[in-house]
């Protein structure tokens, strides 16, 4: 599966005050035609993070039509599991309802955070969304240390959710705090609230030094569930992955399916984070982030959110463009 970059996009620097850095999770929903609005996650100067938007010509991805005046879910109340960010991760429309499910951030004492998924909707994408008073799923005894970055689906007549749970946290060092590892997990749902896990990962460890699994983003379509997602180890940032499935828990994993390597210098070179892929008029799109979105990333760089294509040639006016990203900054004791 060859890709090749096509422009750049945006770059979060303070043009809200809920977009002072990041860009993270990106999703694109078609609207109408060529237009997209493409959501993600972006933080303010608290490091707390949001559910936002810009929206796009898809011909003309370099030109912003819109962008969020407020944030469409804020950080939680006090003691809330969301008080300390609501970092978007999926949206998804069924019968008038859109709904997004973000990752709710707590941050911890031993370690540096607890995580649980909640949920927002409203009566259309225009909508104002109220987000549930708690977490639909938090931790449990199938989940014990964390969730996050939610996938949801209403398919083959069933409700389906996958989504990052934690597996364990290596202790912390003179140098480091404790540091988490993660696979992907899948449940079921009869109403996208109530989340019953499947007993086993959906998407479970296989290279070598493997220790996480990111942020699932699945298509269904002609009887098959596709999934691309972010796998990284020790001494390797994320590395984009590929799996299939025909009932949504049982996965085979073709990361050599993914085809987005990172580059031998440059934004990605060091990992190819969080991917989306979704078609557009006979054309496949990929939106990706890149350097320094890792779990541990103490480092604070530039990292972008880059659109790919793959299929037929685009436009001339895409074509010419430079890159399509997101610049954000990573900051500590954030993972996912």
């Amino acid at each position: 599966m060859a890709w090749r970059k096509i422009g750049r996009i945006f770059r979060a620097e303070g043009q809200r005050d809920f977009m002072v850095s990041h860009a993270s999770c990106p999703q694109a929903v078609q609207q109408d035609g060529d237009l997209y609005r493409i959501w993600f996650a972006p933080r303010d100067k608290q490091n707390r993070s949001y559910c936002a938007w810009l929206e796009i010509d898809i011909t003309k991805p370099t030109e912003i039509l819109r962008l969020a005046e407020t944030p469409s879910v804020a950080p939680g109340a006090l003691g809330a599991f969301d008080e300390q960010g609501a970092m978007f991760s999926w949206v998804m429309s069924h019968d008038g309802e859109s709904r997004i499910y973000y990752t709710g951030w707590n941050i911890g004492d031993t370690v540096p955070f607890r995580n649980a998924i909640g949920m927002a909707s409203a009566s259309g994408p225009d909508g104002e969304f109220t987000p549930s008073a708690g977490p639909v799923l938090d931790r449990s005894a199938m989940d014990p240390y964390f969730v996050g970055n939610p996938c949801v689906l209403f398919a083959a007549g069933n409700w389906h959710l996958w989504y990052l749970s934690g597996t364990a946290w290596s202790p912390a060092s003179d140098t480091a705090p404790a540091r988490a590892s993660y696979n992907l997990r899948h449940a079921l749902s009869p109403d996208g609230v109530n989340w019953t896990p499947d007993s086993a990962p959906a998407v479970d460890y296989f290279h070598p030094g493997e220790m996480a699994i990111a942020r699932p983003s699945v298509r269904y379509a002609d009887g098959l569930f596709r999934m691309h997602y972010s796998w990284r180890g020790t001494g390797y940032g994320y590395r984009a992955g590929y799996a299939e499935s025909a009932d949504g828990s049982t996965w085979r994993r073709l990361d050599e399916g993914a085809g987005a390597q990172p580059s031998e210098e440059g934004w990605d070179s060091e990992m190819i984070a969080y991917p989306q892929v979704f078609e557009h008029s006979g054309q496949t799109y990929m939106l990706y982030c890149g350097n320094g979105f890792s779990a541990a990333g103490f480092r604070k760089r530039a990292v972008h959110l880059t659109l790919k294509t793959q299929g037929r040639a685009v436009p001339n006016s895409v074509a010419v463009t430079n890159k399509v990203k997101l610049f954000f900054r990573h900051t500590k004791n954030r993972c996912c």
